[in-house]
């Protein structure tokens, strides 16, 4: 077997494998249970990063803006486009599973038990990578949490925003 045959014998066998496992309605009721734990996961790793200076310093308060965010990410989410929902339904999985976040973060061990130094590195790793993936991933997570975190009114004080009045 030549080097040409091995590869697209492995493209021919992966392509197998997940539209067999594509086509199991339990499997994809399962996939839709496990995108919400790991989007919960991933959120509640990378929020407290991501926000890092703008939660407020008592961790009772903080703790109840974070878990306020995360339904506003929760609530604004199938309002984007379906292209958009697929692409962080994607990351939130690969960055939920420990080999593929090994890929992308460097880190074997969970994004939630790395330091928040770590997450910032992290981030900011992200941002200027030479890897346009993880830039995309970079800025697609940050404009969401952005825009769920100061969506919010009662941080527009803060920005020193007042909000649009219509006739």
């Amino acid at each position: 077997m030549d080097r040409r045959q091995f590869i697209l014998s492995g493209i021919a066998l992966a392509a197998a494998a997940s539209l067999g496992a594509g086509l199991s309605i339990y499997g994809w009721q399962q996939s839709l249970n496990a995108d919400d734990n790991n989007r919960d996961l991933v959120l509640s790793a990378i929020l407290p990063a991501l926000l890092y200076g703008a939660l407020p310093r008592d961790a009772s308060m903080a703790a109840m803006e974070l878990e306020r965010t995360k339904a506003a990410v929760n609530d604004f989410l199938p309002f984007l486009p379906l292209r958009q929902q697929q692409e962080l339904h994607q990351l939130f999985n690969l960055l939920a599973n420990r080999i593929s976040q090994l890929g992308l973060t460097g880190h074997l061990t969970q994004l939630a038990d790395l330091s928040l130094q770590q997450r910032l590195a992290l981030l900011d790793s992200w941002r200027d990578s030479y890897l346009g993936v993880l830039q995309q991933a970079y800025h697609g997570l940050r404009e969401l949490l952005y825009g769920a975190y100061y969506g919010q009114p009662e941080h527009w004080q803060v920005l020193a925003y007042t909000a649009p009045r219509f006739r």
